[in-house]
Order: structure tokens, then sequence, then C-alpha cells
């Protein structure tokens, strides 16, 4: 196959829209005119069966909600409330949208410490209805090992202005969560040892709620950690849970449940549900349609998905291609780093979620998102926008497991075939692996990936596929010659992984990390 070309063989545009036109692809995915979306197929065996496949896969999860947002029932949440208390003298709103809060941004030196997760789940109470709360931002700081806060002087704390580490916020995803990653904190005089946090939502740059607590950790547990570097040099603190007036204030409801990581860190997760939210606005969560990475940036020309309450009035999936700007009465505006403003394409909008393209052209940097009913603003949230963020489809579009891929086989005499490697299991009610079967010697088999995000890479030579470890040869990648939004890359599956099972696609754009997907070699 030649190097950055799509397909071996492939038919003339005129000859795929009357072959697609045949055989009613167009219908089969509810598109009433415009493009078909399926141009890489030709006359190859099997055809029926890949039509079905892009069907039953990017279908889902482009144009109806998305399986990682699954409201869970009552009985299954932790709707645990948690008191509100004082915000102290060192907060400072940074606005550092990251998960990684360890760091100082301005010379990326981390802080010492041992490492910790936390993640938070956040919760909408109202009445005896409790619903995962998305698109909340929620803010986490706290001292580093020796007991100072970043950017601040003053109080008993070191002159630390200018800097930013142990500082950051997260936007809720569909599921009402967000994780950080940080160190355990350490301790200054008067105070145990402590976090605190901010849940707070706007619509547009006015806030409407905010929430303030703290958390806490088991004293006998911080007795250990505080025996390793750097916290032993610090000598024994002077204040415990037992003696700190504001850990009387919450008691064990501020306690966090920490679980060795076994690599010498920590993880730890904590609920809390809010009361009096505002019911007329949201926060919007972005995340890449295909990985659903929370906290990750998303690539101009990329396809995204929306998650928040109020989104949109009506459910509406769009049934031609070019894709609508407005569907229902719901539009999605992207403001970008520039100042420029377009609207987005809309695949798909419900009250919960959205799924759109992200407008060509859009400049790299922070964007604003604004979701409107008409004229009326109902939600905005932020996203950071890069040219190259590669995700990859899987099959059950949650972003893991079996990749959403075709199999394309070239056999010694030059003829070509199409094959699935997944199927549905109506049982599971899911997608399993079909093995894939490598032929005798001289036949070549490619994976041909579906993703968005990689379109714009710098070279063919910047895009690297290994397929269970070993290294696989990309001849393709870049934008599907039809599908808005969608990325296409081909590689040749190493005959060495024959007999291996299921192996992982490790997939890099631009040396940026595209989400695990698998397939399985027999």
């Amino acid at each position: 196959m030649a190097k950055d070309s799509l397909l071996h063989n492939s038919f003339s545009r005129r000859d795929t829209l009357r072959f697609l036109g045949a055989t009613g692809a167009a219908s089969l995915l509810g598109l009433s005119k415009g493009r078909s979306l399926m141009p890489w197929l030709s006359h190859s065996a099997g055809l029926v069966g890949a039509e079905d496949y892009v069907a039953r896969i990017m279908r889902p999860a482009l144009y109806a909600a998305s399986p990682v947002q699954v409201t869970k029932p009552v009985t299954e949440m932790s709707c645990v409330g948690r008191p509100a208390l004082t915000e102290g003298p060192f907060f400072v709103d940074e606005k550092l949208n990251r998960s990684d809060i360890r760091s100082d941004p301005s010379n990326n030196t981390v802080r010492p410490g041992t490492p910790l997760k936390i993640k938070f789940n956040v919760y909408r109470t109202v009445g005896s209805t409790c619903t995962p709360l998305a698109g909340a931002y929620v803010d986490l700081w706290h001292c580093d090992a020796t007991g100072g806060y970043s950017d601040v002087s003053g109080q008993g704390n070191p002159n630390n202005l200018g800097q930013k580490f142990l500082r950051g916020y997260q936007v809720t995803d569909a599921n009402g969560s967000v994780e950080f990653t940080t160190i355990y904190p350490g301790w200054y005089s008067g105070r145990t040892v402590h976090m605190h946090y901010k849940v707070r939502l706007f619509s547009g740059t006015t806030k409407t709620y905010e929430f303030t607590s703290q958390v806490m950790f088991d004293d006998t547990l911080t007795d250990q950690v505080f025996l390793q570097s750097p916290y032993s040099a610090r000598g024994t603190r002077n204040t415990r849970n037992s003696n700190d007036n504001i850990y009387q204030s919450g008691g064990s409801t501020l306690l966090l449940s920490v679980t060795s990581d076994g690599q010498g860190g920590y993880t730890t997760s904590y609920d809390l549900s809010l009361t009096g939210l505002p019911s007329t606005t949201s926060s919007i969560s972005a995340v890449s349609g295909a990985s659903y990475a929370t906290g990750a940036a998303i690539a101009s020309d990329g396809i995204a998905s929306l998650f928040g309450n109020g989104l949109a009035s009506t459910t509406n999936s769009a049934t031609e291609i070019p894709l609508p700007t407005v569907l229902g009465d719901t539009t999605v505006s992207v403001r970008d780093a520039a100042g420029t403003t377009r609207n987005a394409p809309l695949f798909y909008v419900s009250p919960t979620q959205i799924n759109l393209q992200i407008p060509t052209g859009t400049s790299a940097g922070t964007a604003t998102l604004t979701a409107l009913q008409g004229s009326t603003t109902v939600a905005q949230g932020s996203v950071t926008i890069e040219n190259v963020v590669p995700g990859l489809f899987s099959a059950n579009a949650n972003g893991a497991g079996i990749a959403a891929a075709l199999i394309q086989r070239v056999k010694s005499n030059g003829s070509q075939s199409y094959e699935l490697l997944a199927q549905y299991d109506s049982a599971q009610q899911k997608f399993v692996a079909l093995p894939i079967d490598l032929g005798p010697e001289g036949e070549q088999v490619y994976l041909n990936l579906f993703g968005t995000g990689f379109r714009s890479r710098t070279s063919l030579s910047s895009v690297v596929c290994s397929l269970g470890g070993a290294n696989a040869d990309v001849s393709y990648a870049g934008a599907h010659p039809v599908y808005v939004g969608l990325d296409q890359a081909n590689m040749l599956i190493p005959r060495t992984l024959i007999g291996r099972g299921e192996v992982e696609v490790v997939f890099r754009a631009d040396a940026k990390l595209a989400n695990a997907v698998a397939i399985n070699i027999k």
C-alpha cells in the first residue's frame, strides 16, 4: 500500500456515489440528502456487513446519547450531604483547567510528595431525586509537603506569589465526576491535614451557585505518610483531627476513605450531593466524541460531546449532510481564543448531551462554548482547543474496548475484501471481538481505524501505532473524505501477532497519545 494513501484501488468519486446510491447506505444511516457516509468501501465481499457495521457503530456514537452517560438509579448513588465550611484565606481563582495539579505551570516543576489521586462525584438532590451533576466547576487547592500554599504570602505562609502549584479545576462529566492527581498534603501550625474544594455553576460568566468545604485524612494514615521524605523533615505536627475546630464542624463526614495504589501512592473517592441549585442554568463539560477523555483538549475540526443540564428543549438528530447548525431550537456557538465566534455543526442534541463538530478554523487556545435555545443562553463552558488531539472510536461507543474499525484484506493476487472485527452480542448487550485471521503468507491484512482529532498531524511520519507492542506501519492518517469530523488511519497488522488473542492498540499523532482500544488476533 502506498504511503499516505487512503485506499487500495478505490472507486472514482462518481462510481462510489453511484454504487452507494444503489445499496442505500445513506438511508441506512438516516441521511436524506447530501453526501454519503460510506466512501471508503469498494465492490469487495462483505460490503453489506460493513454498511451494517458502520450504521450500528458510527450512528450511535454520533447521532444518539452516549452510553457513558448513564443515569444511575438512586439506590446506586452515594447522595451524601456534606457541610459547607470556611474557604480560608488562601483560595486564588487561577482558572487552571487541569487534572494534574502538582506542577507550577510557569516552569513545570513538580511539587514533591506522596502521589494521591482523588475523584469527586457530585450529585444534585431535589426532594427524593438524586442525579449526577454534569458541567459543574470543581476547584481543588491545598498546601505542599512543607505546609505552604502557592500564589499567596503572609499569614504564616511563605512568599509563593506568582507560583500556582497544587491548584486547579475540572468540569464534571456526564456522571458528575472529576479526578485530580496531586500529592498528600503536609501540615502547618494550628490545622489538621486537609484539602479545600469548591463547586461552582455559571450562567455565561455569571456565577449562579457556589459550595465550599474541606476534606481531611485519618490521623493514623497521616502518621505513616509523614514518616517518609519530604514530610519527615518538618517534625511533629501540633494539630490533629481531635483538636481541629473545623474538623469538629463536620466530623467523619469530612474524612476521605484512602487506599493504597500499590505503587507507593494513594487513591480516594468522595461523594457529595448538593441542594438548592439553580434549575434554569447549566455549565457545559466538553470531551472528545471518540475517547470521552475528561479534562483533555479537543481538536479543531474534531468531533466533541457536550454534557450538562437543560442544554436543549427536545431530542433531535441530524438527518442530512452538511450538518445543520440549528437542531430544533438549539444552537452551539464557539468563541475561540482569537475572539472569533462560529456556530458548530450539530449531530445530535438532547437536554443532557450535544454531539457536534468543533468548527473549522477554530484557533488554538481556550474557547467558550455557549448553548442557546433560540436566542436565550442556557449553558456555557470552556474547553482547550489544540490542532491535534487524537481519539479513537470504540465499537461500544464509549472510548474503550474493541476498536470501531474495519479489516482490509489484500490477497496475493491483488484482490481485496473488507471484514468486521466486532459483532453485537445480544446476551451481553455489547459488541465483542471477532478474531482476525491474518491468512497465509503473502496475504496482507490492514487495520482501518476510525477516530477524530488527528487530521492536522504535522506529517505521516509523526503518526505511530503499535499493536500488542509490535510496530504497525501506518500508510494513511488523515481526514475521512466525506464523513464530517471523522478521521481514518490505516496500518498493516504484523504477522508476528498470529495467535496473540486480544492486543492493545496504542496510537500516537504528533507524540500525543490516543485512548487505548483493542483488537483480537487469531
